[in-house]
């Protein structure tokens, strides 16, 4: 350490630089002292531009070194421009030594290091350039706090404003007495007034409409059901004791509202698994008839009333081609919502049948062809006696049906009957079962439907 200062002191020929910390002597090109690391201070940023200030020890001066007069020290001089004002030397510790380096540093024994006339003292908390820094870092930081803030300001009350807690219109009550308490008095006979009650009453008037269409839409879309209702369940239940593949029915009251129906989808119909599947339409002359009463072409409906009263096959295949042939029945389903319907052969062509060309149906769009044409009137041209065939007719019940016979050993039954003062659709379709377990399935279907419409 000793032989440290003593190349300090040797070095006092040049300009020094004291830590305000430790009071250190370092060159004046050190920038952190080489004591205690702490940043230095030097003079020369401080002074004028071009002036070339030197500090040096004390002791020079009073031994003739070059420096301000003592005099002029005492008087308070300051040197004049183009001098080097001289900054005392910091008094030694002990014998003339400095702090050693690893030694505390105290009050008693911290060297004090006279601030140099004309220098602004810095505070030990960091140089001005730091300083600095750390309030623009702050006002930065506070910058975006605020901001955040006012973000989440905004979002909350765009938020609480969608979820129509504040900012909604008031009722009509509220604005009417507002608006009457903060009149301007232009209309102090009352006219306002009135005008302010005529507009309630419509908007009044307009509310009561819009509720009524609203419910006259709900009616519409879902009307209510009334009278015996034929479920899905028990017709399943029938269904299922013979095929769960090669036997179908449906069934559906024959109302007022299933002859609201625009298209069979809006219809209430009970069915079975398999009462979407094709099935050979055998002695199913419906759509036929249906399409010919919507063609407006006179000899089609009057052959198609023949066609239906005697299950006549050519009165059949000659309205079909007065209508344009098969492809315009097909097109007359489809365009009706009975997808599962589709004709691609003359009636009684066996021959066609034979050859792979053939008429299907289901038993879903049949029951539906049934109700359509009871609204129509064709009811009572189907006279076809099915209890000649084996099938048990409820005692009080009417029916007027059509019966079918095809390949794959087809037996179907299509009727709309009546019990009770109700009305309802039948049909039913099998393949693969023969006459009499077609006839035994329609006497139950029929015993049941005829429960239900006693009810």
């Amino acid at each position: 350490m000793e032989s440290e200062n003593e190349c300090r002191r040797e070095s006092r020929g040049r300009a020094m630089v004291y830590c305000t910390e430790c009071g250190f002597a370092n060159n004046d090109d050190d920038a952190f002292c080489t004591q205690c690391g702490t940043p230095l201070e030097h003079p020369a940023a401080s002074a004028g531009a071009g002036a070339d200030r030197t500090l040096v020890d004390p002791a020079q001066t009073a031994s003739g070194a070059p420096g301000l007069p003592s005099d002029a020290v005492a008087a308070g001089q300051m040197p004049n421009a183009g001098q080097t004002p001289v900054v005392p030397m910091p008094p030694l510790t002990g014998a003339g030594q400095l702090p050693a380096m690893n030694a505390p540093i105290t009050s008693s024994t911290a060297p004090t290091v006279p601030a140099p006339t004309g220098v602004t003292a810095v505070q030990s908390g960091g140089s001005p350039a730091q300083t600095s820094s750390n309030k623009r870092s702050t006002a930065i930081i506070v910058t975006l706090i605020a901001l955040i803030c006012a973000t989440a300001l905004v979002i909350g009350l765009f938020v609480t404003h969608t979820m129509g807690l504040w900012g909604g219109q008031p009722d009509a009550s509220t604005s009417q007495t507002a608006s009457s308490g903060e009149g301007d008095g232009s209309a102090s006979d009352g006219t306002a007034d009135k005008d302010k009650k005529s507009s309630a009453d419509e908007s009044d008037k307009d509310a009561d409409k819009d509720k009524d269409e609203s419910d006259a839409s709900k009616t519409d879309s879902q009307p209510e059901e009334t009278g015996p209702v034929i479920t899905s369940s028990q017709l399943s239940a029938i269904a299922d004791q013979y095929s769960s593949s090669d036997v179908a029915v449906s069934a559906m009251v024959i109302n007022d509202e299933s002859a609201k129906a625009k298209s069979s989808s809006d219809a209430v119909i009970a069915t079975t698994s398999q009462s979407g599947k094709q099935f050979v339409a055998a002695g199913l002359y419906l759509p036929v008839y249906l399409a010919a009463m919507d063609s407006g072409n006179d000899d089609a409906k009057a052959q198609a009333a023949t066609m239906m009263g005697t299950m006549d096959n050519a009165s059949g295949n000659n309205v079909a081609a007065a209508l344009g042939g098969w492809d315009a029945v097909n097109a007359w389903a489809s365009s009706h919502g009975y997808s599962g319907t589709s004709f691609s052969r003359n009636y009684g062509d066996v021959a066609a049948s034979n050859s792979g060309y053939e008429n299907y149906s289901s038993s879903r769009d049949a029951a539906l062809m049934l109700a359509s044409v009871d609204a129509k009137g064709g009811t009572s041209l189907m006279n076809v006696d099915i209890a000649a065939e084996g099938v048990v007719i409820p005692a009080g019940m009417t029916v007027h049906a059509h019966r079918g016979q095809g390949i794959q050993d087809t037996w179907n039954y299509f009727a709309i009957v009546e019990a009770n003062g109700h009305k309802a659709a039948v049909s039913v379709v099998t393949q693969y079962q023969g006459k009499v377990v077609a006839a035994d399935l329609m006497s139950k279907v029929l015993a049941s439907v005829d429960a239900t419409l006693k009810q």
